[in-house]
Formats: C-alpha cells, structure tokens, sequence
C-alpha cells in the first residue's frame, strides 16, 4: 500500500492529533520534518499558508486542519470509525474535540510560554532543529528565537496576563484531576478504544503539556493516568 505524508513536527500541537489518528488507524504515513524549505516548497504553494500538518495523500490531494485530515481519511478506512455510532456518544466525542482544538489551547500556549526559566531552552531547540536541520547550531538557536518571540507574544490574546493567569492554572489543574479520575475505570474517553474526542485532546495534551519539561512534570506527578493515556494514544496496541 502507498503510503501518506504528514507534514509536522514533535513540537507541534495539531501535528500530534493527526498523527496518533493515523498510528491508531494503522495507516502508512511517512513523517515529512516541516522545515523552512518544506514550507517554501510545499506548504505554501500547496495550501496557500505556513501553518502545519499537512496531509499529501498517494494521489496527491493535500488536506490542512486535522479535523479534515481525520474525515478525509474516515472514508477512506471507515473500519473502527472514530464517531461513535450513537448519537449521544457521538455528540460526547465531538464537543471533547472542540474542547481539545480550541479551549486545552488555551493552557497549552500559557504553560509553554509562561515558564520561560525552564521550557525557553527546550523548545527554542525544538524549533530551530525543525525549522532548520542542517544548520549549524547557532543558526538553529537564532531561527528558533525567532519563532518563539512570536508564538509567546500571542499569550496576551488568548488571555494568558499577570491578572488571570491563576485561573488558567487552576482550570488546567481541575482539568487534569477528573481526567485522571475518569482514567482510573476507563482507557479512553468512551470505553476500551479512542474516539474523535481522544484525538482532540491529544494535540494540547502531548506536543505541549506532555513533552515540555515544566508542564510533562506537572501532569506526570499530578495525573499520572492522564502521562500514560498519551502514552497510550502514541502506542496503539
């Protein structure tokens, strides 16, 4: 079988929705590194904007937004459908991927950038090793400052200010402990397999809250069920 690309990088939210999708679905993909070149010539011509992941299917259809990337894919291996077939589990499982992709952006973008002491060094090298893989390392860290001066400039706009921030914390915090609560009787948000909902809250939940240092080690002492749910959403068995 052909295989798909996906176009992303570890350090990137979406990027881990879609690809936990495609690992659980058992779908050949092969991983394309989002590198400044790839922008310049794929990203951009393909989908008219420098924003990832980017799904290129065997027959060459490009899709953006993960939401899309997981439809298109639905029918194309509708086996084990991640919407559940009845119509309130359907509904539980799409409002938790809203929830996920719009509202856990929130305390994914604060926790990322709020701890500057300890995640700026980790993820400016993220960055500057995606973005440029063949530079040498003081090209990587200034193209990783770079993009990291205008992602934590954004904080402001999502509501992440001197004045509020401890609600965002302690919502994140409530968040994780009924999480891992929930986790405690069940594997997954509906039962024994993962739904669109899992899919949703895997974005923010592992490219940000898992592998950055400040919060990986609030959710790994907090809600260790919620560690070993990532886990367990990259490593279908």
């Amino acid at each position: 079988m052909e295989q798909y690309q996906l176009i992303g990088a570890e350090c990137s939210l979406y990027s881990g929705k879609a690809r936990a999708y495609l690992r659980y679905k058992n779908i050949p993909y092969k991983e394309i590194l989002s590198s400044a070149d790839v922008y310049e010539s794929v990203i951009v011509p393909r989908i008219g904007d420098r924003i990832i992941p980017v799904l290129i299917s065997p027959d060459d259809i490009a899709v953006q937004d993960t939401t899309e990337i997981i439809d298109f894919l639905e029918e194309r291996f509708p086996t084990v459908s991640v919407y559940p077939e009845t119509p309130r589990q359907r509904l539980t499982a799409i409002l938790f991927e809203v929830y996920g992709d719009e509202w856990l952006l929130i305390p994914a973008m604060y926790y990322r950038w709020w701890f500057r002491e300890e995640n700026y060094d980790f993820i400016v090298g993220e960055f500057g090793r995606t973005m440029l893989p063949d530079a040498e390392p003081v090209a990587q860290r200034a193209g990783g400052e770079m993009i990291a001066g205008f992602f934590g400039g954004l904080l402001p706009m999502l509501g992440a200010t001197e004045k509020n921030h401890r609600q965002i914390e302690r919502w994140y915090e409530a968040f994780l402990d009924c999480f891992n609560k929930h986790l405690e009787s069940h594997p997954f948000l509906l039962g024994t397999r993962p739904s669109i909902g899992d899919f949703g809250l895997m974005g923010p939940l592992y490219a940000h809250l898992y592998r950055d240092p400040y919060p990986g080690r609030l959710m790994r002492s907090r809600a260790p069920l919620v560690a070993k749910w990532v886990e367990r959403m990259n490593a279908p068995a």
